[in-house]
Parts: C-alpha cells; structure tokens; sequence
C-alpha cells in the first residue's frame, strides 16, 4: 500500500496490448450506420466534461444499465446524432472490460467504442497542455505545502492492518538521490521519497516515488519505480510508471489550497493505472499512537479496479491515516530533518 498509488492488493495489473483489430471492424460496422447523422471524419468525439446532474436522466439510467457510475467520466459532445445532443461516458461490457458509451439525449444508446491507445494518448495531451500551462516551478524541491510538507521529511512510519494482514510503512525522504523531468517547456527537478511496506514483516513493495511542488502550492506527482517482493525476491514492478514515458500529465497529490469539492487526477496514466481523488472534509479528527491530529484533511480516492481508499492530511505532518478497503494504518512516528 505505498503512498501515493493503489496498494498492493488492489493493483491492477498492468496489461498486454490490446488486440483491437476486432474492434475496429464493430466500430466501422457501427460509424456506417450512422453516416447519414454524422460527419465522415468523426471517429471520435471531442466533448465538454458534464457533472451528473446536468445530463438527462434518460442518459443517466442508460450509463448506470451499462455498467457506468455517476462518479465516471461524462462528456457532451460537439457532434448530433439525428439532431439529437450526443454524451459519451465510461460503461462496460459483458465481460467488464471498460468502454466509451455514446448516447443520444433521448436516453439511447447509439455505439460503444473501445477508447484505444492513439485516442487516449491525444486526449491526454491536449489535457496535459491545458493543466500545465500556467504552472511554474520555482523551487520544486521545496515542498511547503501546509498539509504535505515532504521537504522538511526525514521519516514517517505508519502501522495497522489491511485486510488480514499486519502492514508497516517506512516513508523516508531520499534528498540525496536527484532526477529531473521534463513539465511543459521546464525542466524539474524532484523530491524523491521511498515507501518501504512490509507485510506480516516481511518486505513485500519499495517504491520510490517522486515529486514535485508548484509556485502555488500545488504539489504533483511526477512517477514511480516500483519494486515488489516475494519470500525476499524482486518478483515484479507493477505499477511503475514515469512522466515522460508514460504519460504526459503529472498527478496532482494535493492543492496549495484545497477546499471541500476539489477534484483531481494523483495517476492519470492508463486504464490500468489512474485514480480520481476528492476533498471530502477539512474539519476530520484523526487519532493516532503519534497524537490527535484536528483539522485534517480528509482525501477519497477512487482506484483504477473500482475501489476506494481514503487518507487523512494533518497540518505541518502529511499524511496520518490510511483507509484502504478493509483496514486502518495509522502514524505512529513523525521524524523531520533539523
């Protein structure tokens, strides 16, 4: 379960390349039958995201029958079908492989499309462009960031349970090992800070994860290098990624300056690799065998296998508690540089 990612319980695995040649003839069998409504060169939808309440509620009860949440992407597209107003959401399959629904305002379900490799890295780029484009990085070492102050770090340990297992997690701040990364037309340096989770007491994941903060606070994620273990053996890497190579967007970890209702993306990497976090409450007390913490943040975290986890910030410390599905980690120690 290290810090800013999926634990390891809930790690989806990163899959194969998809064979999409199948695919591609049911999407051209379905575009043909709509020729008549579309444009020939709308492959793709480009769309407007949509809070829940603002579509349909024929749309609505179409997305929630094919496998889709209120909480999922939701796009109203530039395109009509038949003059009607077009949506695009996330639904699934029969086999519950995730794809694009695209439904008419009239509640009908027009197509479903698989949103492959090409489609997503486009779509990810120009949102990249759009969310970094006011972003500046001063000094992105520094991370001052009143609920996650990583820069003053020497070492944090949490301990408790996850599911039927005993875990405990040494995060210690790595100010000695350096690594930079390419953020719009800046070059970044970042704090790189290792999660070291042990289960039952034995090594079972090191990640070192790596950060960065923005001149207004905002503090991103810009990757990880993720070791898992087996019987004291490197058995895989699941979950590794890095800005650069496997995505052009970093993760947001956290605001500068959160409020209630924030919305933000800690890994928007892949189908496999992504998280949807929310600001649930900056009023939650949280007890830990390192003390009472009053104010805390309180964070929801939505992971690429449909589950949820939940963390806690406390001010001048970071995180205190950890949620994952069952279970509750705890501070136990807070250790800063002098």
């Amino acid at each position: 379960m290290h810090w800013f990612s999926q634990s390891k319980g809930n790690i989806v695995r990163i899959m194969k390349k998809r064979a999409i040649i199948s695919n591609v003839v049911l999407l051209a069998s379905a575009l043909s039958a709509l020729t008549g409504a579309l444009s020939s060169s709308s492959n793709c939808f480009a769309g407007q995201r949509q809070k829940w309440e603002q579509v349909p509620e024929a749309v609505r009860a179409t997305i929630l029958a094919n496998g889709g949440t209120k909480e999922g992407r939701l796009d109203k597209e530039g395109e009509k079908i038949n003059g009607m107003v077009v949506y695009e959401a996330v639904g699934k399959d029969k086999k519950g492989k995730e794809v694009d629904l695209v439904i008419t305002e009239d509640g009908k379900l027009a197509m479903t499309k698989d949103d492959d490799a090409a489609d997503r890295a486009a779509e990810q780029a120009a949102s990249a462009k759009k969310a970094l484009a006011n972003l500046k990085f001063s000094h992105p070492r520094d991370i001052n960031n009143p609920f996650l102050p990583m820069g003053t770090l020497k070492q944090d340990i949490l301990e408790g349970k996850e599911g039927d297992a005993k875990i405990r997690i040494e995060r210690t701040a790595k100010p000695d090992l350096h690594k930079t990364f390419k953020i719009g037309k800046q070059t970044v340096e970042a704090l790189v800070v290792e999660d070291r989770e042990l289960e039952d007491g034995e090594v079972a994941e090191v990640a070192l994860d790596y950060f960065a903060q923005a001149d207004d606070g905002t503090v991103l994620y810009l990757g990880e290098d993720v070791d898992e273990y087996k019987n004291g053996k490197v058995i895989g890497h699941s979950g590794s990624w890095m800005l650069g190579k496997d995505t052009k967007k970093p993760g947001v970890i956290l605001p500068g300056n959160p409020k209630v209702g924030d919305k933000f993306k800690s890994e928007d990497v892949s189908k496999e690799i992504h998280e949807d976090d929310e600001v649930l409450s900056l009023a939650e007390t949280v007890k830990t065998p390192a003390g009472t913490y009053e104010n805390c943040i309180k964070v929801r975290e939505k992971l690429a296998d449909g589950s949820t986890e939940y963390k806690f910030y406390a001010k001048g410390v970071g995180v205190v508690r950890e949620q994952p599905p069952v279970g509750d980690v705890l501070l136990k120690s807070h250790e800063t540089l002098k």
